[in-house]
């Protein structure tokens, strides 16, 4: 560095020296394709000159266009970081509501999709942190979109499976026997419960398989829930009966009618009229032998006559029929 310092003061003092000399030259005398380089070398230096003058000091045309694309690039960023939030909180929020409301009311277990939470290798955002200035940005919106759309993926996947079960549960509503088969203004008394009894004509203790509901001849039978109608015919001690096959495993009779209003393969809904009580097959009076089967195994009816029946009214409803059963 000092020795081009010194070599810069001995050409000052050099051209100094010359200066006299160098006043004494004519410059038209010169060639003229010296004047020319001469002119064009002082015409570079200046371009130079203001070049770096204007690139430390000011933006050139296309400085200024890449400053404005630049712009207009962190602007789109900012807009499609925003939109990635915004949707990150509708997934958490979905995902909240099917975790903490819609699976505890329906009673569905938590869904579980292995590896749904883990983030890709690293090596898939390596070509990102490659730029300089937007690597990092990019890679962070980029992990932020896979971890968006895995989310995405199990929100559907979830919701998928919620309204199947949402829509099973609907149907379960209209297809379990839930109501009385007869109108209960019109009953007169419950002369049989479920369970082992004495036999009023064959005197003997077996199995009664469902409940007997005394009522007049010709009183309205009702379906009880939803189905399709397995047997409408004659059979043996029942006498005229009907079977509903409800699906899910559930299935309803009735028995000793007088009429019966629907055939064989007839579908018909909760609460439309099938038959008429009556007194046919092994009876000793007019009443209905109303079962509820599931899975071909006959249970208690009492249990099915109010889908949404509380402790205190199956209370209730049990003291009524031992009321009867006991006058």
């Amino acid at each position: 560095m000092y020795g081009l310092i010194d070599f810069f003061n001995i050409f000052i003092k050099k051209m100094s020296i010359e200066k006299s000399k160098l006043s004494k030259i004519d410059v038209h005398s010169w060639p003229r394709w010296v004047r020319i380089v001469v002119k064009v070398f002082v015409a570079m230096v200046i371009a130079g000159v203001s070049n770096v003058v204007i690139s430390t000091y000011g933006d050139t045309p296309k400085m200024s266009n890449i400053r404005r694309e630049n712009k207009r690039l962190e602007d789109k960023c900012r807009i499609l970081e925003g939109k990635i939030s915004s949707a990150e909180r509708t997934i958490a929020d979905l995902k909240h509501r099917d975790q903490y409301v819609y699976r505890p009311i329906m009673g569905i277990d938590s869904l579980s999709i292995p590896g749904i939470y883990s983030d890709y290798m690293d090596s898939k955002y390596a070509h990102l942190s490659s730029d300089k200035y937007y690597g990092e940005l990019s890679r962070d919106m980029w992990l932020r979109m896979d971890r968006l759309m895995r989310n995405i993926y199990y929100a559907s996947v979830c919701l998928d499976a919620t309204q199947k079960q949402a829509q099973e549960k609907a149907e379960y509503t209209t297809i379990i026997p839930s109501i009385w088969p007869i109108d209960r203004t019109r009953m007169r008394s419950v002369s049989s419960l479920f369970g082992m009894r004495h036999h009023p004509t064959l005197d003997t203790m077996r199995m009664h398989t469902g409940v007997d509901l005394t009522a007049p001849t010709g009183t309205p039978v009702y379906a009880t829930a939803d189905g399709k109608i397995r047997m409408s015919r004659v059979m043996g001690g029942y006498g005229d009966i009907i079977e509903i096959d409800h699906g899910h495993g559930y299935a309803t009779r009735y028995a000793h009618l007088s009429a019966r209003y629907v055939g064989e393969g007839d579908w018909v809904r909760r609460g439309e009229p099938i038959g008429e009580v009556g007194s046919t097959g092994t009876s000793t009076g007019s009443h209905l032998h109303y079962e509820v089967r599931y899975r071909n195994t006959p249970v208690n009816p009492v249990h099915y006559f109010d889908k949404d029946m509380s402790e205190e009214r199956y209370e209730e409803i049990m003291k009524q029929i031992e009321g009867s059963l006991n006058k």
